[in-house]
């Protein structure tokens, strides 16, 4: 049996598509069950009571309502991706089709790979933490735009945030040795707010982090129009002088400072980051 959680406000939601999905299933033979979330946290919730009754617990949405799934413990449910969200960046990084109804046709006959999560005081992660910048701007996204405008509210809370932004520095502790940051990726994908590259190093079936800091320079009105301009070009990639990349096992741990987690404003906190150890089975192509 499949289970669909589905969030009715994300930015690409229909329900008619949904509709379709279920009976593209059914004719196919699989029973399907719809649940739908109404607050934030509901997707844990719910995953929590079904977690092992179904083999298949699917997203209908974007990436935040599959942190919400995985932050239950699925027990021995695969989690599949219906991509409706902004971004859907696990779905592009896994190479799932964009197009719901088509990724749903991987639900049929599925094929599973593992999926290291992170944790960040205990909440899982299976994208990305971001400290710093990009934390402040999620935490100044307009929901009534974001609904309406998609990737557009985050460039305009960016912004917002780029001119707020005080002259701060990050702490950040990896294995015993402390390295300062203007901005902070935790990463345990290839790929950041949709097809950009944050990491060649490291994937979501690998047990690693593959930590980004882009280092101090000047000032922030200066710093992060270059680090941005360097992971939007995917110039941070390449060794050079603005550019600290680290792929590390180990605990990290920072002062603190806003936190993000797969595109949802976490807190500000400071923060101890760890690998989960026991993989998220995920349907893939």
């Amino acid at each position: 049996m499949i289970a669909i959680i589905a969030n009715p406000v994300a930015h690409k939601y229909d329900s008619s598509t949904l509709k379709k999905i279920k009976l593209l299933l059914e004719q196919n033979g699989r029973d399907v069950d719809i649940f739908f979330t109404q607050k934030a946290q509901d997707g844990t919730k719910i995953t929590e009571k079904i977690a092992s009754k179904y083999s298949i617990i699917a997203a209908y949405g974007g990436d935040g309502i599959i942190n919400e799934i995985i932050n239950a413990d699925l027990g021995q449910s695969a989690l599949g991706i219906l991509p409706a969200g902004t971004t859907n960046v696990l779905a592009i990084d896994l190479k799932i089709s964009l197009n719901p109804i088509k990724a749903a046709l991987l639900l049929v006959n599925p094929n599973f790979a593992k999926a290291y999560a992170g944790k960040i005081n205990g909440k899982k992660f299976i994208l990305m933490a971001g400290v710093g910048f990009d934390a402040e701007s999620v935490a100044n996204v307009n929901l009534k735009l974001k609904r309406i405008g998609g990737k557009l509210s985050y460039l305009i809370s960016g912004i917002i945030s780029y001119l707020k932004s005080s002259n701060n520095v990050i702490s950040i502790k990896i294995d015993d040795k402390q390295y300062e940051a203007r901005w902070v990726i935790i990463s345990k994908a290839k790929k950041y707010a949709g097809c950009f590259n944050i990491s060649s190093r490291t994937d979501i079936d690998k047990p690693l982090f593959d930590v980004c800091i882009f280092k101090p320079l000047i000032n922030n009105f200066i710093d992060l129009p270059i680090a941005n301009f360097m992971l939007f070009s995917s110039l941070h990639l390449f060794k050079q002088p603005f550019v600290r990349h680290i792929i590390t096992k180990e605990t990290i741990k920072t002062d603190k400072n806003p936190i993000q987690i797969d595109g949802d404003f976490l807190d500000v906190t400071e923060a101890a980051i760890d690998l989960c150890k026991n993989p998220i089975k995920v349907v893939v192509p």
